[in-house]
């Protein structure tokens, strides 16, 4: 943290710094060497410190790094995460009109990525797909049929959605399965959370489910610490690794990553890379994408896929039960020496720490473990 951090008092509690920050030295904190700084709520928080102790790694921290990320923060973050936030607070963001360097671009030209780190891009919902009785394939179009995405293998983007009834500026991360620059479109596979009780509903997904067809969404992007680069290619937060064997293992929704990076090995000839997906659900109609990951796995030798049901019917004769202790050793095992395996886990928090530990307790280690 910076000179000019909040200060405590007699009790041990933390006094607001007074300190006033323009917009432009906000922006000019955006690396390690400058140090990174956010902005909260008119509030400015140095997070250098707080890097290697972020849940989500720290590509997502610097991507956010020089600028106002008050929305993203507040829509992906805890109550206990906001408890956090006093013990980095160096300065309140001033109100100044000083220009920024970071206000949305003109339109781009066609040769340009269509995605930006720092600018939200509009897009139009184009189409809806029912894939099951909560799942739905919505795909996005931009301006330009012949325009690059400009998302990387394994990474992310954050969409941005107004809730019409409520007004609320709802933003979410979600990692599309597909982008065909040729029609200027790309795919999102969202799982729609609906609940009598609104406090467990997904706002983002009701929201999205309710929208009509040519309705405006946006997005930024790309984000994440992990870029598969082809292969067996791959950096992690911005470290170069090599593997010649994915271990995929994802639960719900989680899925979406790994097809996205099945896709682009099985569309490289002389990717040799092995994959083993091991995918947990609660029943049969909730497996994401099951005829694409089948075809997937018929097509590629390479590739083999294993779903395993929590709830499964009477009629299932595949694997029953969660991603536990059992189905991890007879899959996975421990690492062998030499072997070139790398982990791949996405799901809900408390899937991935518990598959952390046991994974663990086989003798994988953390830096062999990459968490979407």
């Amino acid at each position: 943290m910076g000179d000019f951090n909040s200060t405590v008092d007699q009790d041990g509690a933390i006094i607001p710094s007074e300190r006033r920050i323009t917009m432009k030295e906000l922006e000019n904190h955006r690396s390690v060497d400058t140090g990174v700084w956010i902005g909260i709520a008119e509030n400015v928080y140095d997070i250098s410190s707080f890097l290697s102790q972020h849940p989500g790694g720290d590509a997502i921290l610097l991507d956010a790094a020089g600028t106002d990320a008050t929305e993203d923060f507040f829509d992906l973050h805890s109550d206990e995460a906001e408890k956090l936030l006093p013990a980095y607070h160096i300065g309140r963001l001033s109100s100044s009109t000083e220009p920024s360097n970071l206000i949305s671009p003109e339109p781009q030209e066609a040769d340009a990525p269509f995605l930006q780190r720092d600018a939200w891009k509009k897009v139009v919902l184009h189409e809806k797909q029912r894939l099951s009785h909560d799942t739905r394939l919505f795909t996005l179009k931009w301006q330009h049929d012949s325009q690059e995405f400009g998302l990387p293998v394994g990474k992310h983007i954050f969409l941005r959605l107004k809730n019409p009834i409520s007004g609320e500026q709802i933003v979410r991360p979600y990692t599309p399965i597909a982008a065909r620059c040729e029609s200027g479109e790309v795919d999102l596979v969202v799982k729609i959370y609906n609940d009598k009780d609104a406090k467990k509903c997904g706002k983002m997904t009701t929201t999205i489910d309710l929208a009509s067809m040519g309705s405006l969404v946006e997005l930024k992007g790309p984000i994440g610490n992990f870029e598969y680069t082809g292969r067996g290619n791959c950096t992690i937060s911005g470290r170069e690794c090599y593997t010649k064997r994915f271990i995929m293992i994802s639960a719900g929704s989680g899925i979406t990553p790994m097809i996205q990076i099945l896709r682009a090995i099985a569309s490289d000839d002389s990717d040799f890379t092995e994959c083993l997906l091991l995918s947990g659900n609660r029943c049969e109609e909730d497996i994401l994408c099951k005829d694409q990951l089948d075809s997937l796995e018929r097509e590629n030798k390479r590739f083999r896929v294993v779903y395993t049901l929590s709830k499964p019917c009477d009629g299932w004769t595949g694997c029953r039960g969660r991603l536990g202790q059992e189905l991890l050793e007879a899959e996975v095992g421990s690492p062998t020496p030499g072997s070139a395996e790398m982990v791949l886990l996405c799901g809900p928090p408390a899937m991935e720490a518990t598959v952390t530990e046991l994974l663990s307790k086989n003798g994988w280690k953390d830096r062999d473990i990459v968490r979407f």
